[in-house]
C-alpha cells in the first residue's frame, strides 16, 4: 500500500503537501500501479516523482 493510501489523505509524491481540494492528479504507477497524487504546482514544474513502493521514478 502506498505512503498516501496508508495515512487516509493524499499528498504530494514529489512535495508531500495535502491534496485534498486541490487541483491535483492522481495517476497509476506505470510499474506496480499504486495510486500516486502530486499536486499542481510540481506537475507544472515537472517535478521528479518516487512511487513508494516499487520505486519507479518519474518526470
Amino acid at each position: 500500500m502506498s505512503q498516501s493510501d496508508s495515512q487516509g489523505t493524499p499528498q504530494c509524491v514529489s512535495c508531500g503537501i495535502q491534496v485534498s481540494g486541490m487541483n491535483a492528479a492522481r495517476f497509476s504507477c506505470p510499474d506496480c500501479g499504486a495510486t500516486i497524487y502530486r499536486c499542481s504546482k510540481c506537475r507544472k514544474q515537472s517535478n521528479l516523482y518516487e512511487c513508494h513502493d516499487c520505486g519507479f521514478r518519474g518526470p
